[in-house]
């Protein structure tokens, strides 16, 4: 399996010649007013993916990017969709061939599997996060999930996970301009929370994603952190990780 980091939460997966998409998105442009500038520095992909498959783990627009879907699956590519947001995705993208999965249901196709997995929504949407298993390489990837107690099973459940992808960024948001009242309790895990998180889940390796990109003084103010910071944690929970940079590739087989 080949994996590359794209923006923010987004990857790219290559497997038995077939190209996967999970929450893929280079369109930032609806959240410039409350994440800032930084929604212009970004890796344009979709000129040159066609992909297979096409997954989102939720339907905020910095991990489910309708434009990518229209560019990039291909004509006999499959959107494989969590049954919780089923209602809501038929309206947005229309006739697009759709597999529709429950929590912990499996689809298999070209000897790849595809499993939606529990996952808790930091503002109270519907989110799932995904396992995707090709035989060689089992990868987890958790959007924006924030902490919850079902990481315990979730590692029982499904073993032998290479890397987990969790978001690292522990932002506190501020949305009261769209209605939300403010909290300051994190609306992602922050860098603990996720090392633990990929202990439990008994995985390899973490993966951080959802960091780095975004930030505003205001309305979105995630966890700072360095090199320095992923080493301690690392050693502290005993979990190891790996950095990928936007467009850095993994290659596993």
């Amino acid at each position: 399996m080949e994996i590359q980091k794209l923006n923010w939460a987004g990857i790219k997966l290559i497997s038995r010649q077939k190209t996967i998409l999970l929450d893929a998105a280079e369109d930032f442009s609806y959240y410039k007013p409350v994440l800032g500038d930084a929604v212009e520095d970004l890796i344009i992909f979709s000129d040159e993916i066609q992909a297979d498959y096409i997954l989102f783990t939720h339907l905020h627009l910095d991990h489910f990017d309708k434009s990518v879907i229209r560019k990039c699956l291909k004509k006999d590519g499959k959107l494989i969709v969590y049954s919780g947001l089923e209602v809501i995705v038929r309206k947005i993208v229309g006739d697009i061939e759709m597999i529709v999965l429950d929590l912990d249901e499996t689809f298999t196709e070209n000897n790849i599997a595809f499993k939606p997995v529990f996952a808790m929504d930091g503002v109270g949407e519907i989110q799932t996060s995904w396992i995707v298993d090709d035989g060689t390489t089992k990868i987890f990837h958790g959007g924006d999930t924030i902490w919850h107690n079902q990481f315990w099973k979730l590692g029982k459940e499904n073993p032998d996970i290479d890397y987990a992808f969790l978001p690292v960024n522990g932002v506190v948001v501020n949305f009261e301009i769209i209605g939300l009242e403010y909290s300051p309790i994190p609306a992602s895990l922050n860098l603990k929370e996720a090392f633990a998180a990929a202990h439990l889940l008994h995985a390899k390796k973490l993966v951080p994603i959802h960091y780095g990109l975004f930030t505003h003084e205001k309305f979105y103010v995630p966890q700072e952190f360095d090199e320095n910071d992923l080493r301690s944690v690392s050693e502290e929970v005993g979990q190891e990780y790996v950095v990928l940079g936007d467009g850095e590739m993994l290659v596993e087989y």
